[in-house]
């Protein structure tokens, strides 16, 4: 905005957004624009039933005598819209009601057809004769360049204005395409038709924005915060393409001018507080600020900087007639079906900017207007030219505030180009800064199920998960990798799976398991974790694929003469419709207690309660009661730790109600360098394994003794050829046989 000399005024009647034919004399000046009624206070995306307001504005004027004639504004609607009734309407440019209309013909200035739905809006004087259909040239009134709304005395602003709404039952990811509408009228003795470019936005859900989001280097100039120095203006930028860079002075930036600055007075000035109007100030009235970068308080922002120190840059745009986009920018590298957050930091930095519809300025006594007066800022968001999202208005707060949307790209989609164009109808205000625009990439949660070590003894099951939380479904792709030179490069196990996640408390939610393992000395000091990804493709791609770091490191050690546990005996059964269970100790040393665990997959277990232990010449015999009431079968078992936290578990015990049969769990598939097999067994007996190749010969032959529950068996694979085989496992005449594929 700027209201300093006459001869400058006349960029205030230059609108946003889409100029009209350019052939229209510069002494009339037309533009539209349309807002998202519906997320108008918050920002949002445009959703099936949203109503939107068009705003087509002409400014006639140059502060010398100039007058237009038979001034009407036409427009259709096609079917993903339905007009909103009695919304025929002029408005000022600031957006307030001038004159309302009814939707029949001949009765006033407007009228909608709804049998082909085009609409008509006379303006201008003598415009409330009869109102014809189509594009006569007969009807529409006069605009005079002092009319009212008077933009300082010297410009007249009328903005043609009805709503629509999308239509209910328009689906998501729908494109729409909106038609332009026309002003026609008389300019010395000319037929003018000034035509507008339709629109084209995206029905997309409103999302918001992701809470967990990582990354920030998809905009250049130094990730989207403009950097730092200690001069008071720095130099242009190139995500700001649409606006002509200059310095800060006393009535600069101009219409269509942006800067770059650590202070965004006129002079240098340090001080917010100086009295309306005032020469420290540009305009006399634009807020006196610094950047938004690290600020203690979000909304608060930093203060201006003081020349000669170091403060962080921001970037303030005078929008009231640029038609371009205020940033833009192309972004490659980006991951198919990938949610990012595009966002940025927005103030109303002039609380001042304004004139009434008598043409009086905000300072004058006489200003009869709202307040904070001023034409409100209010931005899109467009990807590859689309429209996606509005900010809304941004009303003068003194504030800084964040808006932004989630955006998913498509299946094969890796680049986009973004851009931040404005979509307020006018001079009159519109004045803002943005800082911190950001593009990121919105990413899970992974909890490691044992952080930051896995503390074990030789012989020890180790049973390893990780919890995957995302404000989306759709990192459900993951992999177990591991490290054996502390973390410092890793590999895949071959362990990998796709996750089924639930909603828990407004995130979604998955655990990865991997195969227990029985570990020796050997694992000690291996470190495990998982990655995730939202497709195969991506989770082999390292830069679309995502770990957060955690990991479980593996310290396993010899704990026979620390624990030295004889467990005799580990039972349960099911007692009057309770599980009992009753175990035994004959020997242990610097035992610190037992962690009872339950499980009803016997995969994932949960810790059921803490038994203290006591030490007694001979055994130790202990007992616990499960207050749940069994159903179908659940499984036990104890996990033993010392006074360090160094643990073993007993096997395995199960408990059902019904009769207990002999089954193989799913394993890894293909494998690499092991195979482990968990398999249940209703009684204690022998087991025996066989591997065979596709010429049925034996390459693993293995026997042992199984006992009642669950049971792991490891067979080493590492010198096996590539290949298919059969593995086959033989338990009291029954067999089961699976197919493993072996992979280097």
């Amino acid at each position: 905005m700027k209201k300093n000399l006459p001869r400058v005024l006349l960029l205030y009647a230059i609108l946003l957004l889409s100029l009209a034919d350019q052939r229209v004399c510069a002494q009339v000046q037309t533009g539209r624009s349309y807002i998202n009624v519906s997320k108008n206070a918050t920002g949002g995306t445009f959703e099936p039933g949203d109503t939107l307001e068009i705003r087509s504005a002409i400014a006639v004027g140059n502060f010398a005598a100039f007058s237009i004639t038979r001034v009407r504004y036409n427009d259709t609607i096609n079917g993903n819209f339905t007009y909103i009734p009695g919304t025929l309407r002029i408005l000022t440019n600031e957006g307030l009601v001038f004159r309302s209309f009814t939707d029949a013909a001949s009765d006033d200035a407007g009228m909608f057809n709804a049998t082909n739905n085009t609409l008509r809006i006379n303006l201008g004087n003598a415009s409330g004769a009869a109102t014809n259909t189509g594009n006569a040239t007969t009807g529409g009134g006069t605009i005079n360049y002092n009319d009212k709304p008077s933009f300082y005395g010297g410009v007249c602003i009328m903005v043609a204005s009805f709503r629509v709404k999308i239509n209910n039952a328009i689906p998501y990811n729908t494109l729409l395409t909106m038609p332009g509408g026309a002003f026609r009228f008389i300019q010395s003795a000319a037929n003018i038709t000034a035509g507008f470019a339709p629109n084209n936005l995206m029905v997309f859900q409103n999302l918001g924005v992701c809470p967990n989001f990582v990354g920030g280097n998809a905009v250049i100039d130094n990730n989207g915060t403009f950097g730092s120095g200690t001069t008071q203006n720095r130099s242009s930028s190139a995500i700001v393409p649409g606006y002509t860079f200059i310095n800060f002075s006393a009535n600069q930036p101009n219409d269509g001018y942006y800067g770059i600055a650590n202070n965004s007075s006129a002079t240098g000035a340090t001080n917010n507080g100086v009295a309306y109007p005032h020469a420290s100030r540009v305009f006399s009235v634009w807020d006196i600020i610094g950047d938004h970068t690290g600020a203690a308080s979000l909304t608060a922002g930093n203060p201006a900087t003081t020349p000669g120190t170091n403060g962080g840059y921001m970037a303030v745009i005078n929008a009231s007639y640029a038609t371009s986009q205020a940033i833009q920018q192309t972004v490659a590298n980006l991951c198919p079906s990938t949610y990012y957050d595009f966002s940025a930091w927005f103030r109303n930095i002039c609380s001042k900017c304004s004139c009434d519809s008598n043409g009086r300025g905000a300072l004058n006594a006489s200003y009869n207007g709202p307040y904070p007066p001023g034409v409100k800022p209010n931005l899109t968001f467009q990807l590859n030219g689309i429209d996606y999202y509005t900010t809304g208005d941004l009303p003068y707060t003194g504030l800084w505030t964040k808006k932004g949307f989630t955006y998913l790209t498509g299946p094969a989609q890796t680049s986009f180009t973004f851009s931040i164009r404005n979509n307020s109808p006018g001079g009159g205000g519109n004045d803002w800064a943005i800082d911190d625009v950001n593009l990121s990439t919105c990413v899970p949660d992974l909890t490691m199920k044992y952080t930051p070590e896995f503390k074990g003894c030789y012989g020890t099951l180790v049973d390893l998960a990780a919890t995957i939380r995302c404000y989306f479904p759709n990192y459900t792709y993951y992999k177990w990798q591991k490290s054996t030179d502390g973390g410092s490069s890793w590999f895949d196990t071959g362990v990998s799976g796709v996750g089924s996640p639930t909603l828990v408390s407004g995130q979604w939610e998955y655990t990865a398991v991997y195969p227990q393992f029985v570990a020796w000395q050997p694992d000690s000091g291996h470190r495990y974790r998982t990655v995730v990804a939202t497709t195969p493709a991506n989770l082999n791609n390292p830069n679309c694929s995502y770990s957060n770091n955690a990991n479980t490191f593996l310290n396993i050690i010899d704990c026979g003469i620390i624990l030295n546990v004889n467990l005799k005996e580990f039972k349960g059964e099911i007692i009057r419709d309770n599980t009992e269970l009753n175990w035994t100790l004959v020997a242990g040393n610097n035992i610190d207690h037992f962690e009872l665990e339950k499980s009803y997959d016997g995969v994932n277990f949960r810790k059921l309660s803490d038994v203290p232990y006591y030490y007694k010449n001979g055994e130790s015999v202990y007992s616990y009661s499960d207050p749940e009431r069994p159903a179908g079968i659940s499984f036990y078992r104890l996990k033993i730790l010392d006074r360090n936290g160094y643990f073993i578990y007993s096997p395995v015990v199960p408990v059902s109600n019904n009769k207990i049969g002999f089954e193989l769990k799913p394993f890894t598939n293909p494998v690499r360098n092991e195979l482990v097999l968990d398999y249940l067994l209703p009684a204690d007996g022998l087991v025996h394994i066989r591997v065979v190749d596709a010429y049925g010969k034996a390459t693993i032959l293995r026997t042992t003794i199984g006992k009642k529950g669950w049971n792991n068996s490891r067979l080493v694979f590492a010198n096996t050829a590539t290949g298919i085989y059969i593995v086959s496992i033989l338990y009291n005449n029954t067999s089961i046989n699976k197919r493993v594929v072996k992979v280097h």
